[in-house]
């Protein structure tokens, strides 16, 4: 039970310390070929998690109703690491990304706003689809 109630505790840690107390943030766990959509104001965020993501490629294709307004930081789970593998802005209302990747894992994929952006552009709209 120790075990547990430490694992949740980190769990719990780390999505605070991942997306600020200040920042609004919606979670959620995706599969291939769905897309996902969502609206992101100032001060927001949204984290999609792809368990067992492929290893021989995961792409992500992002279409914004404006460029340079997102950024999607990339982080890769496997064997308990958690790997950071940076930030793009989607610099173009067509977004596609993605990488193969060596151990099986989780893809994490959160999307916030760039800063500076939101004073121009309060709220920017995106789908999200992973393939």
């Amino acid at each position: 039970m120790k075990k547990l109630s430490a694992k949740l505790f980190v769990l719990v840690l780390a999505m605070s310390l991942m997306f600020s107390m200040t920042a609004s943030a919606s979670a959620n766990t995706v599969t291939y070929g769905i897309t996902y959509s969502d609206t992101l104001a100032a001060g927001q965020t949204s984290a999609y998690f792809l368990s067992n993501a492929k290893t021989t490629g995961t792409s992500v294709k992002v279409t914004a109703s404006v460029a340079n307004a997102i950024q999607l930081h990339y982080y890769w789970t496997y064997n308990n690491t958690t790997l950071d593998l940076g930030t793009y802005v989607v610099n173009s209302t067509n977004y596609n990304g993605g990488a193969a990747y060596y151990n099986p894992g989780t893809l994490t994929t959160v999307v916030e706003r760039v800063p500076g952006s939101t004073i121009p552009l309060p709220s920017v709209s995106y789908t999200i689809t992973f393939n």
